[in-house]
């Protein structure tokens, strides 16, 4: 029975070899995945265009104003892609 003990340093995990083990996967396995996520991050990409503004009345609804700007955009208010509660900043008329 004591033939078939199992000894963890000779698999290459122990204290010893962790070094290299890393060195290894940093080599074959980080860099790769890197450079993989940055060429489609950065591959040209078609742009799409919006969906037309369609008014829902369950969306878009203001029960209270933001306490910032005019109050009817977010904090976070991307004028290309959200929307107003009347429609898209650049398709709507300017409030007189």
């Amino acid at each position: 029975m004591s033939q078939f003990r199992f000894n963890v340093r000779q698999m290459g995990f122990g204290s010893g070899n962790t070094a290299s083990l890393w060195k290894r996967v940093t080599f074959l396995v980080a860099i790769p995945a890197i450079v993989l996520c940055a060429v489609n991050a950065f591959s040209g990409h078609e742009h799409q265009e919006r969906e037309p503004f369609t008014k829902y009345e369950y969306l878009r609804r203001r029960t209270k104003r933001f306490p910032w700007g005019d109050g009817d955009r977010s904090l976070f208010h991307n004028s290309d892609k959200n929307a107003l509660s009347e429609g898209y900043e650049d398709e709507t008329p300017p409030a007189e």
